[in-house]
């Protein structure tokens, strides 16, 4: 199986059929996560956590691979975002890309970047303009 490919039944199983054995299929043992939510996950964090982590949040998810490309051990792809934020029954979307190195048929390096700061300025969890606010150098502010 390509490398690309191995990415596509990534999505498929995990993230659009809730298939989590698949988790454990592909990722090496020395696996090394890198982006935004490699503080999250690591040797004392399984990876299905943040699938329901992310699946609590949000509804519908559906990944779409738009972009794909390989080389001999790396393969990288875009992908579309689409959910339903079952607060305020609505449908949102947001990009990301992977990028993995492969090493006996499983993903040993994944570095992901996703716009999780669109995902949540549409839950409202962040306000819509956050991202004009945070390059005028102001800081939200937070009420407790």
């Amino acid at each position: 199986m390509t490398h690309s490919a191995l990415l596509h039944l990534w999505f498929d199983e995990v993230w659009n059929n809730n298939n989590l054995d698949v988790v454990d299929d592909l990722l090496h043992p020395d696996v090394i996560f890198r982006g935004s939510l490699d503080s999250l996950v690591g040797p004392d964090i399984d990876y299905k956590e943040i699938v329901t982590a992310m699946k609590t949040l949000i509804e519908q998810l559906h990944v779409t691979i738009t972009h794909s490309l390989e080389s001999d051990e790396f393969a990288m792809v875009r992908v579309l975002v689409q959910a339903v934020d079952p607060v305020q029954n609505r449908e949102f979307d947001f990009t990301g890309q992977v990028l993995v190195r492969v090493k006996d048929g499983k993903f040993i390096e994944f570095y992901s970047n996703f716009d999780y700061l669109r995902m949540f300025e549409q839950l409202g969890q962040l306000p819509v303009d956050a991202m004009p606010v945070f390059l005028t150098g102001e800081r939200l502010t937070w009420v407790a």
